[in-house]
């Protein structure tokens, strides 16, 4: 087997969320180096699919080193200027998709960066375009399918759950009158998903905890700011202390959160929504988990 090279890798793009086609170039990297340098070009709308601490959580995983720059401190350095830049930064070798486009009015293209490679001493490696059905993996086909509900689709694209950061908050104990406790997650961010009910895995200090979580404004009582309320069936998980921090997936979109006449139909409706989600499981894990 090849020895890795003790040289770091460098990898350029936005990185909004690191989805599938993000985590073929870090995985190609790793391949050929044994540092990875993630740099990532913040230019993100107003609200990104993850937060800085989320996306710091998932470069963690991932096993690399997430460098941000703000768009407005390179976005007038000419091609030679950017590569300058990254030969500050350490860069060896960097890899780069076909398409990949950099400098001011984006005017570099990977054939510009392979002659700029070769004058600062940066390896470039051109990388075959990860696509999805002939279109290019991107974050922007993932936003529109979360706000569209469909999350199983996003998550395949993403290659791991959609999920927030939150913090426990102390509700008004109307889930456990009901029959059915709730853990209350505010989220640390505004979702991109629609107000509804969804299949949720909560992880809580570490643990794993399948549930079903309504994520909106209660209508039936009159809520008015979104939380997460979360239902873990067959658990009995000791009452948490405020602030509790939380990271809650989103795994499949049921239903849309809707006001109810009266109490008894918001059970009913609840049971309904506990069978779709020992389906859910059942298909997912087999017909002999336990939810």
């Amino acid at each position: 087997m090849e020895k890795k090279s003790q040289n770091r890798c460098c990898i350029v793009g936005k990185f909004e969320s690191f989805h599938q086609g993000h985590q073929f170039l870090i995985n190609k990297a790793k391949e050929i180096c044994q540092e990875i340098n993630v740099i990532s070009i913040n230019k993100f709308p107003p609200n990104p699919l993850f937060t800085p601490q989320e996306r710091s959580k998932i470069a963690e995983k991932l096993g690399i080193n997430l460098i941000n720059l703000q768009f407005k401190e390179i976005k007038d350095k000419t091609p030679e200027e950017f590569f300058q830049t990254l030969k500050s930064l350490g860069c060896s070798k960097l890899l780069a998709g076909k398409d990949w486009k950099f400098g001011k009015n984006r005017s570099g293209n990977i054939e510009t960066a392979k002659s700029l490679g070769k004058k600062y001493g940066i390896e470039v490696l051109e990388i075959p375009l990860i696509t999805n059905n002939g279109k290019k993996v991107g974050t922007t086909i993932i936003r529109k399918l979360l706000n569209e509900g469909k999350i199983e689709e996003a998550n395949k694209l993403l290659g791991f759950p959609y999920f927030c950061l939150g913090k426990t908050i102390k509700g008004d104990g109307r889930g456990k009158e009901l029959g059915f406790p709730t853990i209350n997650v505010k989220p640390e961010k505004k979702l991109i998903i629609p107000y509804g009910v969804y299949a949720v895995n909560l992880k809580i200090n570490g643990k794993n905890h399948k549930g079903i979580a309504n994520y909106g404004v209660k209508p039936t009582f009159g809520g008015n700011e979104p939380i997460i309320e979360v239902h873990i069936p067959n658990e009995k998980i000791p009452p948490l202390p405020p602030n509790t921090h939380t990271t809650v997936e989103f795994l499949k979109f049921f239903r849309r959160e809707k006001r109810f006449k009266n109490v008894e139909e918001l059970k009913k409706q609840i049971k309904f929504d506990l069978e779709n989600l020992k389906h859910f499981w059942r298909n997912s894990l087999g017909r002999d988990a336990k939810v």
